[in-house]
Formats: structure tokens, sequence, C-alpha cells
């Protein structure tokens, strides 16, 4: 392959990391920096859902829009969505170490599927508040995965930036996405600039269509973030921040100091961030930057699951056998999408009893939507009791990740 690692291909040994890259330049962009070109894929296969369901089978454009979304969520979950999950518990449930020297993480994360199922289970305004509370720890995930790619590219800068230098470069990945989002959510107050302004650009119609929604619910905020205030500091804040960082690079490139695959990281994550807000459907739109997160996700947990396990980290021989070191990246990802096939069967064993049991249909609610007393259909709700659950004791557990070492001191 001249010299060239990808991820399917067979491991080279992780002593001929390149210098000044995660792994080795091919490697790097292939997986961690230019799948960011991914991010409008999922909004296509929302427009293309609409059109053959629409054209094509005639069915109503607001049940297509339906849908569309959850033929978008499912198509992402099912490329890398799902594995992306597995794969965090590779380091955390199936490691030894990890349960040794990390109990209250290992133990605690236990607690966070109950925790969801009962949220989502016990009436629509405890699953609203869930999924309020769920979209911002989506957001703050995804920039705290960034900012920890951008750390181990820190980790791999021969002038080693100073702490200033590093917080420009946070400021850069953290600010892109919330200008827009914020906006948007600031546009449910009728009362406000926000609202007024895209009146005046787009027309009521199509404002209303704009205004932030979670799924198909508007999210429960409090009145203060409902002010214009809220999405202007997030808008300066971006303004800010982006300019200091392209002075500080621009700097760095007449120095001969610019560190390339950083820049070029944090220009995807700024592009991706600006973009994902912009589409009517957030659902499809935010699916993107999923699904460039994922795959930017199962990527690097393989790197460094090859690493543990050079070390001496991984005492658990399944997982030496699955991404132990020379083992192919092929493997890693086909046992996770199969991990996240059979979490899919087992969900619907639970919808098909909760059909059984409550005589509700698999998709088909009981209620209202916008009712206190609204049940869900049978999918949805085994959705509660499980796949959320992991979903978010994955994001439990890589906060704990994200705050620590990124796996490369000894790897040189």
């Amino acid at each position: 392959m001249s010299g060239q690692a990808a991820i399917f291909d067979v491991a080279r040994p992780l002593g001929s990391s390149h210098r000044g890259w995660i792994w080795t330049e091919s490697w790097d962009k292939r997986w961690i920096i230019f799948t960011a070109l991914l991010a409008p894929v999922p909004v296509c296969v929302f427009y293309f859902c609409i059109h053959v369901l629409t054209q094509h089978m005639g069915v109503g454009i607001a049940d297509a829009k339906s849908i569309s979304e959850d033929l978008t969520s499912l198509f992402v979950m099912a490329l890398a969505g799902g594995p992306h999950v597995w794969v965090t518990f590779t380091r955390t449930y199936l490691n030894a170490n990890f349960k040794a020297r990390h109990k209250f993480w290992y133990w605690a994360g236990f607690l966070v599927v109950p925790t969801v199922a009962t949220l989502g289970m016990y009436s629509n305004t405890t699953r609203t508040l869930l999924m309020t509370g769920f979209f911002f720890l989506a957001s703050l995930h995804i920039v705290h995965q960034l900012s920890y790619v951008v750390r181990f590219y820190h980790d791999r800068d021969g002038a080693k930036p100073t702490l200033a230098s590093r917080l420009m470069d946070f400021g850069a990945v953290i600010f892109p996405l919330y200008p827009l989002s914020t906006f948007r959510m600031v546009m449910g107050n009728e009362s406000t600039l926000a609202w007024q302004w895209a009146v005046s650009f787009v027309g009521t119609e199509r404002a209303q269509e704009y205004k932030f929604h979670i799924g198909r619910v508007q999210p429960l905020l409090p009145d203060f973030i409902l002010n214009d205030w809220f999405w202007m500091a997030n808008l300066a804040g971006f303004v800010v921040f982006t300019t200091i960082w392209a002075v500080k690079s621009w700097r760095e490139h007449q120095a001969g100091r610019l560190h390339m695959p950083k820049f070029m990281l944090i220009c995807c994550a700024i592009g991706v961030g600006l973009f994902a807000p912009c589409w009517p459907n957030l659902d499809s739109s935010f699916q993107g930057f999923n699904l460039w997160h994922s795959i930017q996700y199962i990527a690097l947990t393989w790197f460094i699951t090859r690493n543990m396990a050079s070390r001496g980290e991984h005492t658990n021989s399944f997982m030496r056998w699955l991404g132990g070191e020379g083992q192919k990246g092929a493997k890693y990802y086909a046992f996770g999408l199969g991990v996240f096939f059979l979490i899919i069967s087992i969900m619907l064993v639970i919808a098909t009893v909760l059909v059984v049991s409550q005589g509700i249909g698999y998709f088909q609610g009981v209620g209202e939507s916008t009712q206190a007393n609204y049940r869900p259909g049978a999918v949805l709700q085994s959705y509660y009791l499980l796949g959320f659950g992991l979903l978010l004791t994955h994001y439990f557990h890589d906060f704990f990740f994200f705050t620590r070492g990124t796996y490369l001191e000894n790897v040189r």
C-alpha cells in the first residue's frame, strides 16, 4: 500500500505513527478529518425519502416528513451511530482495568438505563424534558469529542502549543454549532427580534418551519433563554473566537509553525457546525454531524484499543482478539454492527411484548401527542426502555474519557 494504512487494512505497528498525525497522514485524512464531507449525506437521504414517498407512494407531505426523519435516523444509526455506542463499552465494561481503577464510573453507568427508562415512560412532560436535556448533552458530547481530537493533535505538535494557543483552538471548535441553533430556539418567543427578523426574511409560514424542534416536539426551555441575548451571546462568542483563531493560524503559517492536520480538522469542525443548523429539518441535518462524529469515534477508539493492547492495558482475551495489535479494523467495525442489530432485535421483542400487553400499535401511540397522558407506540417505548439509555451511558463514559489523556504518551 506504499506505506499507507487504512482502518480496513492489516494494521501497521503503532510505533510507525507519523510525526504530526495521530497515526498516518492517509489514515487521519480518511477517517478523522475528511469524513466531515459526509455531513450532507443524511440531508440528501431525508429529501430523497420525501420525494419517493410523496411522488411514488402517494404519502401526504406531513406524514412523508415524519417517516423520512425516522428513515434518516435509522440510516445513520445502522451505518455508524449504533456501532459507535458499542465500541465505548469495549473500553469500559469489557476492560477489567477500567472496573478496577475507576469504580465510580463503572458502577454509576448502570444507573443510566433505568433512569432514562423511568423518565421516558413516566409522562409526556418527562419525555419532553428528557429530549430537551438530550439535545444539549448531544451537542456538548460532539464538541467535547472534537476538542479531544484537537488534544490528540496538540500531543503530536512538535512545537508544544501554549495554553493560550490551545484555548483558541478549543474556542474555534466549540462555538460554530450554536449561533444559528440558539437563534432558532429564541424564535420560539415571537416577541423577540429573532422571530421578527425571520418573518421579515422568509415569511411567517417558513419561519414557523424554522423554529427549533427536537424530534417532532419543541423543547421545554426556561424563559431567560428565550430572549435575544442568548443567540447574540453565542454569535459574539463565535465571531470572537473564530477571528482570534484565524489570526493565530495565519501568524503560525507565516512563521512556518502551522500544524496542518489540526488546522484542517478545525476548519472541518467550523464548516459542519455552521452547516448543520441551516436546514429546516434539524433531525436530518444534525444527523450529518452525527455521521462524521460516529465514524471518527469508531476509528479513534479502534486506534486506542490497539494502543491499549500493545501496552498490556487490555487483559480481556476477547478484546485482544477483536482489536489487538495486528487486527483489522473491518472486524472491529463488523462486530459492532452485529451488536447493534442484536440490540435492535431485542428492542423489537420488547416492542412486541408491549403491543400484546398494552393493546397499542408498533408505531401508533394512544392519545394526542401534545397531551400529558400520551403514550407512544411500542417501538418508541422499547427505545426509551433500552436503546436511549445505552446511548446516554455512552455519553456518561465518554465524558470521563474525554477529560483524560489521549493514549499517545508512549506512541512515537
